[in-house]
């Protein structure tokens, strides 16, 4: 019998022949690939591909996106969520002008370096954009390696996660390891997917340990998640000048620096009965409660949030910290919980403005 073929070769013409066209794959531009890297953390392919293409196109080096605004930020990330992400990237992008000419540095440890660059976005950037042989390691990798090599330990203990790095530092091809990177997450997202494996299209299923036990489907083995928190929150919609009141929100909340409706804030759960007291200690303004008006449903990390919204109005004699913005304004960074209730309210009164 021949010889099993190294682990890469089988991988990278699987990848060669079933690789998906993805904008960011036409490029070897270490600010274009970390632009990507960041913006498919927690997000779904399909969603970024838009989202991306603007955003390269609007910011196409590492400077540009460095003399970003904070609302400008925000706009050029609207849909992705988890905004934390688009401002460590510029922290990084900042860093980029003030230590390395503007031009994201070729040399590995310089990279991980930058504010926001983990080990994963570290390697990603070093072998796709230069060519330097270093893993990297996502969920998907972490999920090919766990069940590749039957590891039946919790992956998230330090023992896995070392044997993973060094199962895929083993595999790495050194003369494609850009390749072979995007390769094995390729693999976990299309073929080796966490809850239906298609271990007949896999070309490693062969030399697979838990395949050949039967257990592909049971790992890699994760503590359970936790439930999820199910919030009732409110807000009010108030008419003012040519628009509604809104709220910048504060710095220690989420969505910190985007425009909101004004409420005691979406992850906590209100009694109509108290929203204006809370309110009041939020905004700086009195809103008196009318009627409920439309219901949008959103989540944030574990929060499975219902918002309530009621027409609302200012009893006070002033607005405290809150403003008048126009919802149809395109330049103003509404929250997504604030566009899903203008949404709710065009589609209930059948008008193209809220």
């Amino acid at each position: 019998m021949a010889p099993l073929p190294p682990f890469s070769d089988r991988l990278l013409r699987w990848f060669d022949a079933a690789r998906r066209d993805l904008p960011w794959r036409r490029t070897r531009d270490p600010w274009a690939i970390w632009v990507s890297e960041v913006m498919l953390q927690q997000t779904r392919v399909e969603a970024v591909r838009k989202s991306y293409e603007h955003f390269v196109a609007s910011y196409p080096t590492a400077a540009a996106f460095a003399r970003a605004s904070d609302d400008e930020l925000m706009l050029a990330w609207r849909g992705l969520g988890y905004y934390r992400r688009a401002r460590l990237l510029r922290d990084g992008a900042r860093a980029v002008v003030a230590n390395h000419g503007g031009r994201v540095p070729r040399d590995a440890d310089a990279i991980g370096e930058l504010p926001g660059v983990g080990a994963y976005t570290r390697g990603a950037i070093a072998s796709i954009a230069f060519d330097l042989p270093l893993p990297a390691i996502d969920g998907n990798v972490e999920r090919v390696l766990a069940r590749h090599l039957a590891l039946r330990q919790d992956v998230a203990t330090a023992p896995m996660r070392r044997a993973i790095a060094a199962a895929a530092s083993e595999r790495l091809d050194r003369a494609r390891p850009g390749d072979f990177n995007q390769a094995m997450m390729e693999l976990g997202a299309m073929v080796c997917t966490p809850t239906s494996p298609r271990c007949e299209q896999c070309p490693v299923a062969i030399d697979c340990q838990g395949h050949r036990a039967g257990i592909a489907m049971a790992l890699p083995v994760r503590k359970p998640a936790t439930p999820p928190l199910l919030v009732a929150a409110c807000v009010a919609v108030v008419p003012a000048g040519s628009g509604v009141l809104a709220l910048r929100v504060p710095a220690n909340e989420p969505n910190a620096g985007q425009w909101d409706l004004p409420g005691p804030g979406v992850l906590q759960s209100v009694d109509e009965a108290d929203f204006t007291q809370l309110t009041a200690a939020r905004c700086g303004a009195r809103i008196e409660l009318g009627l409920r008006l439309v219901s949008v449903r959103h989540s944030i990390t574990n929060h499975r949030i219902t918002v309530g919204a009621h027409a609302g109005t200012n009893t006070s004699r002033a607005r405290g910290k809150l403003e008048v913005l126009r919802p149809e304004d395109p330049a103003v960074p509404w929250t997504t919980v604030a566009r899903k209730v203008f949404a709710a309210l065009r589609t209930a009164t059948g008008t193209s403005d809220a």
